[in-house]
């Protein structure tokens, strides 16, 4: 019969460092905001273009595992290569590493996660920012209302902020 080998526990070093390797190498942090229905939303993205040269760069509806998965926009070293529609556009200064994405006229529909990477030489080393969205309906009449308060009260202030100034000699 043979001996039972002792049960040998994983240490919490090694949870971590497998985590680290399936998600892909760098850890990334995962903002979330509203943007409202009809209005552009700016999911911003930057990297150091001195430390890694121009690079190639993907806007998705998710990270894959080597790529973004539904890509939306997608740059190689010379600019763009591919553009699923219109409503998506790349701003900011690529010279300078700034990658962001505007989507015009947002919808319900485009509400969910959004990943940008960057293809950084080496294994696992890519950049990736992930976004959450949330498309919100606006309500113009609630909306309307509280502006037209903020200048009834702004226009109150104004007039009874008033200040006599007297000429005596």
């Amino acid at each position: 019969m043979a001996a039972a080998l002792p049960h040998r526990r994983r240490s919490p070093q090694t949870f971590i460092i497998v985590l680290f390797v399936l998600s892909g190498g760098q850890f990334s942090s995962v903002s979330s905001f509203k943007v409202p229905e009809g209005g552009v939303a700016s999911l911003s993205c930057q990297y150091s273009v001195k430390r890694f040269g121009l690079s190639r760069v993907c806007w998705g509806r998710g990270c894959g595992t080597f790529w973004c998965s539904n890509i939306l926009v997608q740059t190689d070293e010379h600019g763009v290569i591919s553009k699923v529609e219109d409503r998506y556009r790349l701003t900011g200064d690529v010279l300078d590493g700034q990658m962001d994405l505007d989507i015009l006229n947002v919808r319900r529909t485009d509400s969910g996660p959004y990943c940008c990477r960057v293809d950084i030489d080496g294994i696992f080393n890519d950049k990736k920012v992930i976004m959450n969205l949330r498309v919100v309906k606006v309500n113009w009449k609630t909306l309307l209302s509280s502006q037209l308060d903020l200048l009834k009260r702004n226009s109150t202030l104004l007039r009874s902020d008033t200040v006599t100034v007297s000429n005596t000699v």
